[in-house]
Order: structure tokens, then C-alpha cells, then sequence
């Protein structure tokens, strides 16, 4: 039953997770068919077997979305960003407990972000084929090497998490693991505000104000037509067009079908739309046309500190064997830098300053920005530099 088509079989699978407590699960889609990414797999291994559901077979998916949404039962993924999302847009469920073995071989120092294939190298010595990375997995029947690759996918990840899990208890860092998973639980993780999306287009940032009125009711727009018929946006209109059209704001049928890149089946199709789009874009009051927000360019003092910190924070994680890239950015830690020395730092704003991550680095990056003195030494190759601080003011 390693391919599962029944409705009894899925719920009898759900059965036996709800009584042992816990599961593994990976998603296999395709992203770029639809306006939503489309689920062609769902694989779940328990502790006695690996699992695929055919959601094209058993279409509730809901018994097991509960499950991801159960507090009592365990949920281990392995880089479960996007896997989540998915689950949380089929169902509107939040995820309540689940176990990142990407997050957590980070804390283990293994590197963030590592590949599943090189964990189980490197942890539990098991290769894997990825010969399926590309493959089409809306074909039916699954090839044979299709379902082995598949289940490969989770078949290992319990086995990973208790052995991430050990290594972490004898660090003393399971708990920061856990802490830091619990981003998948937290509502705003899933909140999609697509009322900007029309930034992202290239070009935007080089519109006025009033062109940037049109991009956005274009793009508003493209994602209601997108949504109604299950496509992907720039099947719709491509990025180019749009941006063309918001800089030279068509005032006909012929305006539009002038736009290289814009084929006359979409024209035929869309002219309409996009004229009306248009024309809501150019009526906009003053007051309510979009603004491109404002960045400060850095001064070079800010500079120079902020890199100069990432390198400590760098030289810190090593020493502790931690992924820095797990930690903060480097944008994360100039933006710090700004609001300190600007006087209106809010540390509870900045993660770098909350929980384990303030216990590990950060609490000595801010002994430095408030001017303590520190040591730091290049050393051998196994221990390139040492950092050492008395936590003594220098006066200015």
C-alpha cells in the first residue's frame, strides 16, 4: 500500500499517525501551471512505513491538515516553508508542531540552508538519487522511479529528527530548535499581502508616482484574473507589458495592441480590462498613488560598523559550530546599527535581540555598539580568531 488511492486507506493512515503521535511529510508540486501551486503528491512516513497519497485520488485532503494543525502530534519536514504554506492555503489551518530538520541541523552546524540529500549524507551516510528533481509529477501512472524518489523524500526524516534531536540535547540548544520552528506557528507566516506586488516588477522603482497608480491597478487587476481562471500571473500579462503599459498609459484598443510582447489573442481578450485598469490608475486621487518606500543611504560609518559586527557575529557562530546565516543578515544587522545610533532602537523589533539568538550573539553586539571593549585575535587555521570582552566602556 505504498501508493495510496482510497479514501479507507487515507483515513486509515490518518488512524495510525493520531495513535503514534507524530509523522513525517513532503509535498511534490508544480508551481508554475496555476495561479496557486499545484499539490501532485503527498508523501507521510510514519515509523513503520512510507506513504504516498494521490490527491488527484483521494481529494479531502483535510484529515490530514488537522493533523499538521494538532498540537499533540508532531509534524517533521524538512525545509517546510513552502510544503506549509501550501497546507495552510488548502485549508486555512496553522500549523501547530512541527519539527524543521533544515532549522534544526543549523543549531548542529551543519550549515542554513542545507539540502535534504546532503543531510542524509552527512548524518545518517544514506544517498539518495535527485535524478526526479524535474520531473513531471502531474503524469499518471508514477513511474517506478518516480514513487522510489518520492519516498526517499520522507522516508528519513523521522530517523533525522531524533537524531538532530539527540545531538541538540547534549548541546543544550533542542529547546532554541524548537523555539525557532515555531515561526511556522505564528498566523502572519502565512498572511499573503499581494497589494504590493506590483513593486516587484522590474522597472517599478524608476515610475513616478502617477505611473506607479497604473502598475498597481494593473497588477491588482492581473491577480483577480489569475485567481478566476487558475493561471499563472504572467500568463496573463508579462511583467514587461505591464510595466510598459503603466509607463505609457494605452488609451485604446489599437494603444494596447502596440506593446511588443502582447500577442492578439490577449489583446482580443484583455483590451477591456486593461483599459478600465488603466483608467482607475490615472484617476487615483494624489493622495492615495502609491509611494516607492524611502531608504536612507547608509553613512559610512554605519557601514563600517555593521561589517564589522557581521564579521564578530561570523567569528561567534563558528565558535559555537551555529550557521550565521541562521542568526541574522547583514541588512538585518545595518538596519540595528541605524536605529541604535539614531536613538530609537526597539529591541524587541529585531530577533537578533530576543530569545536564544540575544543569549548567543546578541547581547555582545550590543555591548560593542555601546562601547565596550573587545579583543579579538587571529589564530591557527582550526581556530582562526578568538574574541574576548570585559564588558569595560571605552571613553571617548
Amino acid at each position: 500500500m505504498a501508493i495510496i488511492t482510497t479514501d479507507s486507506d487515507f483515513l486509515a493512515l490518518c488512524a495510525e499517525i493520531q495513535a503514534a503521535g507524530r509523522f513525517a511529510m513532503d509535498l511534490e508540486f508544480i508551481p508554475e501551471r496555476t495561479y496557486e501551486p499545484e499539490i501532485c503528491l503527498v508523501q507521510v512516513a510514519t515509523d513503520k512505513e512510507a506513504y504516498i497519497i494521490d490527491p488527484y485520488e483521494v481529494t479531502d485532503l483535510m484529515p490530514l491538515w488537522r493533523l499538521v494543525a494538532d498540537p499533540d502530534i508532531l509534524a517533521v519536514l524538512h525545509a517546510g516553508d513552502q510544503d506549509l504554506d501550501l497546507m495552510n492555503t488548502g485549508s486555512n489551518l496553522i500549523p501547530k508542531n512541527i519539527f524543521d530538520t533544515q532549522i534544526a541541523a543549523g543549531f548542529n552546524g551543519f550549515g542554513y540552508p542545507i539540502g535534504y540529500g546532503k543531510l542524509l549524507s552527512q548524518l545518517l551516510n544514506i544517498s539518495i538519487s535527485k535524478s526526479e528533481s524535474f520531473t513531471d509529477w502531474t503524469n499518471r501512472p508514477l513511474s517506478p522511479n518516480q514513487i522510489s524518489y518520492a519516498l526517499e523524500d520522507v522516508a528519513h526524516l523521522l530517523e533525522l529528527h531524533d537524531k538532530l534531536m539527540a545531538q541538540l540535547k547534549e548541546r543544550g540548544r533542542d529547546q532554541w530548535a524548537i523555539d525557532e520552528c515555531q515561526r511556522y506557528t505564528d498566523p502572519e507566516f502565512y498572511a499573503h499581502d499581494r497589494s504590493r506586488d506590483f513593486m516587484r516588477i522590474k522597472g517599478a522603482s524608476s515610475l513616478n508616482r502617477r505611473s506607479l497608480g497604473v502598475l498597481k491597478a494593473l497588477s491588482d487587476w492581473r491577480h483577480g484574473e489569475a485567481e478566476r481562471c487558475n493561471r499563472p500571473l504572467k500568463s496573463i500579462v508579462a511583467d514587461n507589458v505591464m510595466f510598459e503599459f503603466a509607463r505609457h498609459p494605452p488609451k485604446s484598443s489599437t494603444d494596447v495592441q502596440r506593446i511588443r510582447g502582447f500577442r492578439p489573442d490577449q489583446a482580443k481578450q484583455y483590451s477591456g480590462s486593461i483599459l478600465k485598469a488603466v483608467e482607475l490608475g490615472l484617476k487615483l486621487p494624489d493622495s492615495e498613488l502609491p509611494t516607492w518606500p524611502a531608504s536612507r543611504i547608509p553613512s559610512k560609518r554605519e557601514v563600517l560598523i555593521s561589517d564589522f559586527l557581521f564579521t564578530v557575529l561570523k567569528i561567534l557562530t563558528f565558535d559555537e559550530d551555529i550557521a550565521a546565516e541562521l542568526v541574522t543578515t547583514r541588512s538585518t544587522l545595518e538596519a540595528l546599527v541605524r536605529n541604535h545610533f539614531e536613538g530609537n532602537l526597539q529591541e524587541d523589533r529585531f530577533p537578533l535581540l530576543v530569545g536564544w539568538r540575544r543569549v548567543l550573539v546578541g547581547e555582545k553586539v550590543m555591548d560593542m555598539l555601546r562601547g565596550a571593549e573587545w579583543k579579538l585575535q587571529l589564530k591557527s587555521r582550526s581556530h582562526p580568531s578568538s574574541l574576548e570582552g570585559n564588558g569595560k566602556r571605552i571613553e571617548d
